[in-house]
């Protein structure tokens, strides 16, 4: 099978939100998290906000600590559950992960980076219906601002599934939002590609091409399109790229041909 490329994606999100939270309270900079769980304690969000830092920077045992402290001071926050799961999934401690994430949606069972989070562990534990309908509730919430991680991680699941049919409205719904963003086109053109629409996957392809630049993997998959498409050119002229920009490329993954 052609390798899903990238990770799941919430990080981010996370850090936008907490760093909304900073400065919240009843003014008018409070995002939606902040009205549904309680307002996090100045001690217990500063060592939320260190322990990102660490996990960042690869310092878990920091990170751990930090995050520990948090729960301590504030062990109804749904972030501080994330934040636990995210180190314990860096850990390789994925049913603990688990865990955290679970208790996460429970604490805010409508707040989209949460639901985000959550949906992509269900995901990598192969759970996929469950983690789509996940990813389903995450984009509801109108305070979330990164719909289109949602978008792609849900689409990027069902891919995983081989639910192809699935995939294609979460992706192309990412890509209302964000029409540029790098991940979503890639994914579909590799959607496209194991449909066996090759000039769906051609066009999806050259918009990823004009965004960012491309690595080994991406012009391999390149080369099956036009192969796909019957122009033996444009395959060569790619393949002459990935030899010249990439000779030690070896594809980690055999093709796996398109849907007939």
């Amino acid at each position: 099978m052609w390798p899903m490329s990238g990770k799941f994606l919430f990080a981010g999100a996370l850090a936008l939100t907490l760093a909304a939270c900073a400065g919240t309270g009843t003014g008018s900079g409070a995002t939606r998290a902040t009205k549904v769980q309680p307002e996090m304690s100045n001690k217990g969000l500063a060592n939320l906000q260190l322990a990102q830092n660490y996990l960042a920077s690869g310092k878990l045992d920091v990170a751990m600590d930090r995050a520990q402290r948090a729960m301590r001071s504030d062990p109804g926050s749904a972030d501080v559950q994330v934040v636990m799961g995210m180190i314990r999934q860096t850990l390789n401690d994925s049913a603990r992960a688990g865990e955290h994430f679970a208790q996460a949606a429970k604490l805010a069972p409508d707040t989209g980076h949460v639901l985000n989070a959550y949906g992509a562990w269900l995901c990598e534990r192969q759970r996929y219906d469950e983690a789509d309908q996940v990813f389903s509730r995450a984009v509801l919430d109108p305070f979330y601002e990164a719909k289109a991680q949602a978008y792609y991680n849900a689409g990027r699941c069902s891919m995983l599934g081989g639910q192809y049919g699935r995939a294609e409205p979460a992706l192309r719904k990412g890509l209302d939002i964000e029409p540029e963003n790098a991940l979503l086109l890639e994914q579909m053109a590799r959607l496209q590609f194991r449909q066996g629409d090759f000039l769906g996957a051609r066009a999806f392809f050259q918009r990823r091409e004009s965004v960012a630049e491309v690595g080994a993997e991406l012009l391999d998959l390149a080369i099956a399109i036009e192969e796909g498409a019957g122009d033996r050119a444009a395959a060569e002229r790619y393949r002459n790229r990935l030899r010249t920009n990439y000779p030690d490329y070896t594809p980690t993954a055999s093709k796996e041909s398109p849907q007939s």
